[in-house]
């Protein structure tokens, strides 16, 4: 039996069957949302009578196995089809049981799906399957619902099928088609508060159960340590997700995570690791029209001077937005290599080296073999172009001719005692 054939989730059926839907959001009997194509957009709400609410509660909480109470109210479970679930009842939810359902993309098949909404451009998916191939350790930053997840799960495609990867998350939401892979989920506290499995925990164990890649759900508290040694010790090819608005805030995160679990380390030393660890942030944003974009693709360059030392390989670039609201832009290639990129030319090839090419706009100079020369202005020069002409600065063009003999070096004068 399919779980929406369950009389009290009936009311949810269409929204939760709607491809064009990927969130669901009932703030008590009050207020209905839904989001879809990338808005909020508000309905009329599916549950009006308290009993049935509830009763819908119980449904999808029961579904996962778990409780929701007043000792715990609220919990974090995923359904039979992949979709995330979030409830909390009172007395935290003061309006209320809210549920938040994030439903489970089945649109996206590939990551040339998501070039094709323009998240990203074809370059940029090349240079990204590429980073996998080469096993670099790439963060995936950005807010929520800007498209981490998905971006991440597309990629791992990419990963060889002899490869083991195990997978650590919070709630499981990843899936990878891989026949060697080991999935993991946290475990909440019991009602006495004991007997939590944490993030940290399952990353420690993973270590001991020969990993080729790890793959981190959600990077969030005392976790980010051992990510950053098991990353900088040997384990290569890893992911990880984070929340942050910026590259830069990615790693200021990073940065507070260590220094949050209570480890006598200078800030210069975490700094360092974070170097050491990560190769790639790739940062994702939602825009005010609710497209998805890959806005910054940063290498890690390094640390000094107080920093960890980014440097943006692709950006997006707002240009503005027309009459309907709709955003748009470009996609720049800055030209910047990065120090790692003659670990992923060998394993690639030399193929890759036209995927940070960056596009030129300027025109092309001027070659007197294939064109004709631009024609000479006619306008009589401008009162006084003479006189700043004959002042100005000596040019390349109007040195004279240099000579193939070398100068006469001078004679430098006795210095003083």
């Amino acid at each position: 039996m399919h779980y929406l054939d369950f009389p009290q989730l009936q009311p949810l059926r269409p929204f939760i069957l709607d491809p064009k839907i990927s969130e669901i959001m009932i703030n008590g009997l009050s207020r209905f949302f839904v989001e879809r194509a990338g808005k909020m957009i508000e309905l009329e709400p599916v549950y009006k009578v308290q009993a049935k609410l509830d009763a819908a509660v119980e449904a999808l909480v029961g579904l996962s196995g778990r409780a929701v109470n007043m000792r715990t109210p609220f919990v974090d479970f995923r359904l039979p089809d992949g979709s995330r679930v979030n409830v909390v009842v009172r007395p935290i939810a003061l309006e209320g049981p809210v549920i938040t359902i994030r439903r489970a993309s089945r649109e996206l098949a590939s990551i040339d799906d998501i070039v094709a909404r323009g998240t990203l451009t074809e370059q940029m998916a090349e240079f990204l399957k590429a980073c996998v191939k080469a096993r670099i350790n790439i963060v995936f930053s950005g807010g929520t619902g800007s498209g981490k997840t998905t971006l991440l799960g597309l990629l791992g495609v990419v990963i060889p099928d002899h490869e083991r990867i195990v997978v650590i998350e919070d709630t499981a939401e990843l899936v990878f088609r891989q026949s060697n892979v080991v999935r993991m989920e946290c475990r909440p506290p019991t009602v006495e508060g004991t007997a939590a499995i944490t993030l940290s925990d399952l990353l420690k164990n993973s270590l001991r159960m020969r990993p080729t890649r790890i793959v981190l759900g959600e990077v969030r508290g005392d976790e980010a340590f051992d990510l950053l040694s098991a990353m900088s010790s040997g384990h290569e090819g890893g992911f990880a997700v984070l929340h942050a608005s910026s590259p830069e805030q990615a790693v200021a995160r990073l940065a507070l995570m260590v220094l949050g679990r209570g480890l006598s380390y200078p800030l210069w030393a975490i700094q360092q690791q974070i170097a050491a660890a990560v190769d790639l942030i790739v940062q994702h944003v939602q825009l005010a029209d609710g497209s998805r974009r890959v806005s910054h693709i940063a290498a890690v360059q390094g640390a000094g001077d107080g920093q960890v030392i980014l440097e943006d390989l692709y950006r997006f670039e707002q240009l503005g937005a027309d009459p309907d609201g709709r955003i748009s832009g470009r996609f720049v290639t800055t030209g910047v290599v990065p120090e790692w990129f003659p670990r992923m030319r060998r394993t690639c090839g030399p193929s890759v080296d036209a995927l940070l090419q960056p596009m030129s706009t300027r025109p092309p100079a001027y070659n007197p073999s294939t064109r004709p020369p631009p024609p000479m202005s006619t306008r009589p020069p401008a009162p006084g172009s003479e006189s700043r002409l004959s002042e100005r600065p000596e040019r390349y063009s109007d040195r004279p001719e240099r000579h193939s003999e070398r100068p006469e070096r001078h004679e430098r004068p006795e210095r003083r005692r």
